[in-house]
């Protein structure tokens, strides 16, 4: 495949609030390669980054992961059929949880991915991540893992409240009394299953580390940001760069542990009561904001498509502290015949963006 006829499916184009990171990897990808061919992989027709101007060229219908691997797969398949691609970035947690495995799957379909093993993805899932910290020599929230809401209960009052209520892939909400976590965390299990991870709030700065991770206990480059505007939901909506050698220390040490191989994002509270940072979550994955260092050079989704297509990997650049981004709201539009059409969900039903108004 040439450098310059890439066409790569990517998931994940919600860009309202709590954006998926789709819609940035495809701004960072078109950066390097105007002419890339993008196809996306939606789950319901309101995913807005499919109606965006600078949109992929295709959108198409996806089963949702809870359908199990062979769904997923065999509409992969009708996809490829109709728009072939060679690549395919997952950017949700669930998708990647469902894909670990399957990577020669999708080597038999022609298309090729860049997954963690089973085994790591395990180690850095929320439920495990106190012991891979205690390897590397670093500090969690205290943290407790529960089979139910009763578990769950218990636990909560031991650690004492308030507590954070996460799920194994997505929600993590903030309870003050037993009613509020029982009801948190019976949606929690209802939408994701168990376990439930129970963990104790720390007050403190919020920071996020981008990299890629070469496979061979290195990285290609790292970007750290403090998160500067919080949404509702916690999420970063505005960040600044930050140089702090203990976050450099920290990620070598997640890397030489862990042998990671491609995207992560690793997430930190800088703890009030003595400076040192804790580690929250390892997402398996490009974050949201993957598009801000591209805007300054750090490129890092077209590293990864780079490496994947010519088998070279190639540093990334360190980015200045002080560049920050902000979040903002804008309208896209749209024909009311390409909502119909996802809606429909059909192979046949594509959305060509170029038709957006």
């Amino acid at each position: 495949m040439a450098v310059n006829r890439i066409r790569i499916a990517i998931t994940g184009m919600h860009r309202g609030e709590n954006p998926q990171p789709g819609s940035s990897i495809v701004a960072a990808i078109r950066r390097r390669w105007p002419e890339a061919f993008i196809v996306g992989l939606v789950y319901d027709a309101y995913e807005s980054g499919i109606y965006a101007e600078d949109g992929p060229d295709v959108c198409h219908t996806m089963p949702y992961p809870t359908a199990g691997l062979t769904a997923w797969l065999s509409r992969l398949a009708e996809i490829h059929a109709a728009d072939s691609f060679d690549l395919l970035i997952p950017t949700l947690d669930a998708e990647i949880a469902l894909l670990v495995g399957a990577v020669g799957k999708l080597e038999s379909l022609g298309i090729r991915a860049r997954l963690p093993d089973e085994k790591t993805l395990l180690r850095c899932s929320k439920s495990k991540l106190p012991a891979l910290a205690e390897s590397c020599g670093l500090r969690v929230p205290a943290t407790a893992v529960a089979r139910d809401v009763s578990e769950a209960l218990e636990q909560a009052e031991e650690l004492g409240f308030p507590v954070f209520v996460k799920g194994q892939f997505y929600d993590a909400t903030r309870v003050s009394t037993p009613a509020a976590l029982a009801a948190v965390g019976s949606s929690i299990l209802a939408d994701w299953g168990p376990p439930l991870i129970v963990q104790e709030p720390v007050q403190g700065n919020e920071f996020n580390v981008l990299g890629l991770g070469d496979g061979q206990g290195g990285c290609l480059g790292h970007c750290a940001v403090r998160k500067m505007i919080l949404s509702d939901k916690g999420k970063g909506n505005g960040s600044v760069i930050v140089r702090d050698p203990r976050l450099d220390e920290i990620t070598r040490r997640v890397m030489a542990e862990t042998k990671w191989h491609g995207p992560f994002e690793l997430e930190f509270i800088r703890d009030r009561r003595d400076d040192d940072y804790r580690l929250i979550e390892i997402n398996p994955r490009f974050p949201a904001w993957v598009g801000f260092p591209a805007q300054l050079g750090a490129n890092y989704p077209a590293a990864w498509v780079e490496w994947m297509i010519t088998g070279k990997s190639q540093s990334l650049p360190d980015l200045p502290p002080g560049k920050f981004f902000m979040r903002h709201q804008i309208e896209v539009t749209g024909d009311m015949g390409e909502l119909s059409a996802v809606l429909g969900g059909s192979m046949e039903s594509s959305i060509h963006t170029s038709l957006v108004s």
